[in-house]
């Protein structure tokens, strides 16, 4: 029997209040794989032909992130801060997944704060996306990447 045949045969087979919590049930999943490949791809040309921006400067990009963790973290003041590498050409899709991506500047920093329990976490890794005078956090959904 054909799979499309089956799955309306089957659904047939059930009454109403199953055929709607089957259906309740699977609706978060089919929407998330409906989004998860929704990404706007970047082509060379845009990347070639890309504003950047202003090449954020140290110490000015690393006091910036620093003064924006102030009201993320639990004790910021006990934060330490590990800049892993310098500012690299990229881009982040900061307007959700089908706009165009907004090309600036990544870094990636590990910060170890205390905790609301008062003790160290570990350090943890952070992404930050600069385009001139704006700083973005990343979260870890959220699309970036670099430019080589």
């Amino acid at each position: 029997m054909h799979t499309t045949g089956s799955i309306a045969l089957f659904l047939a087979s059930i009454d109403e209040p199953t055929r709607m919590t089957v259906f309740l049930r699977t609706l978060p999943a089919l929407l998330l794989l409906c989004t998860l490949g929704c990404v706007t791809p970047v082509t060379p040309e845009q990347i070639a032909g890309a504003d950047y921006g202003e090449v954020p400067v140290a110490p000015a990009y690393q006091r910036a992130i620093q003064r924006y963790m102030l009201g993320v973290l639990w004790e910021p003041l006990t934060a330490s801060y590990r800049f892993l590498e310098e500012p690299r050409k990229g881009y982040a899709y900061l307007s959700g997944r089908m706009k165009p991506p907004v090309f600036g500047y990544l870094v990636y920093v590990g910060i170890n704060a205390k905790n609301m329990k008062g003790s160290y976490a570990g350090e943890k890794p952070y992404r930050f996306f600069i385009k001139n005078e704006l700083l973005y956090l990343l979260s870890e959904s959220d699309k970036a990447d670099v430019v080589h």
